[in-house]
């Protein structure tokens, strides 16, 4: 939207796009938002970031069975437009849209949900419908840590992390605002009761979904849902404890961030991600169960003994290289 002129049609879930509509504003009419269902992904039990597989199977589907609906619904909106190609992380309906109106199809993931819905054993006819799909994209943009898909015959171009841009001015406020932080996020699947925080003195930046309960004299920042610039209270804070999620990885990654991720057995994505930041020695674990009772003490000593923060030099935002490619291919 910043280096080019382009419309963007964008096809999200209602949860995101009220996100979007905000933060895209600045663009004007630009942007046209379709209010939908693009994915499952992946279905929780109450109370625990651990998946729930009858109900993923359930919903999945339900999902699936509704595919050509969706996908005729978009076409008929977007046929008679000068679209130029379709980018979709990385939902099987924009695949197919992408198809149907005979535009490049581009992908940009870190994973596709064949690898994530074969290891939790699912149904090998569910997981065949989302592989031919994904067999359709003319291009897969692979980000850092990309699950592996040999059974995925694309062209694929590997770059690195990317996030938002970070405004200095803005994380050094929220340092003299509230001084010495940490940063606690599940993401927006999350809705944990309550994670206790132990020997800790500082302020406490939360996100939805998770009720803090802080000993001491440490003061908890619940930020709101609105709250347009999460990453920069994220890259103010010294720690951040999160869910082993691909974005927020990044941000921490990028920011240089003492990282602690929290293991959920059962996730792909999640255990090969902490498994190779830890490798990499930028990144430490816990397990779900820890967070009944977090001690920063016993935090503090983790990470100085296997953070390497040199490693961490190594990162740059690769959003500028994706930018590159998406012009090229769109003129292809």
């Amino acid at each position: 939207m910043e280096t080019t002129n382009h419309l963007i049609y964008l096809a999200s879930g209602a949860y995101q796009n009220s996100f979007a509509r905000v933060y895209l504003a600045r663009f004007g009419d630009r942007v046209t938002y379709r209010d939908i269902r693009t994915e499952v992904g992946l279905v929780n039990k109450d109370n625990s970031l651990q998946v729930d597989i009858p109900r993923l199977e359930h919903e999945l589907t339900d999902f699936m069975a509704g595919w050509d609906t969706a996908v005729a619904a978009e076409v008929a909106i977007l046929r008679d437009l000068p679209v130029a190609c379709v980018i979709s992380d990385i939902s099987a309906i924009g695949i197919q849209v992408g198809e149907r109106l005979g535009v490049r199809n581009i992908g940009i993931a870190n994973f596709t949900w064949c690898e994530q819905y074969e290891f939790l054993g699912l149904s090998e006819t569910l997981i065949a419908r989302f592989r031919e799909v994904y067999a359709k994209l003319d291009l897969l943009i692979e980000y850092d840590l990309m699950l592996p898909a040999p059974k995925l015959p694309v062209p694929r171009k590997q770059i690195g992390f990317i996030c938002r841009r970070f405004d200095p001015d803005r994380i050094a406020a929220i340092k003299q605002q509230y001084g010495p932080s940490i940063f606690i996020t599940c993401g927006k699947s999350a809705d944990l009761n309550n994670i206790q925080i132990d020997n800790y003195d500082g302020t406490i930046f939360t996100t939805s979904g998770i009720n803090i309960i802080a000993t001491g004299n440490a003061t908890v920042v619940q930020l709101p849902v609105e709250t347009f610039d999460t990453h920069n209270y994220l890259a103010a804070s010294d720690t951040v404890i999160a869910k082993a999620g691909w974005g927020t990885i990044s941000e921490a990654l990028l920011s240089k961030r003492n990282l602690v991720l929290i293991e959920r057995e059962g996730v792909l994505e999640d255990t090969e991600n902490i498994e190779e930041l830890k490798r990499r020695g930028v990144a430490v674990s816990i397990k779900e169960t820890d967070l009944a009772r977090i001690d920063m003490h016993a935090i503090r000593e983790l990470v100085d003994e296997k953070i390497v923060t040199e490693n961490l030099d190594k990162f740059e935002n690769a959003v500028e290289e994706v930018v590159r490619i998406l012009k090229s291919n769109n003129h292809a």
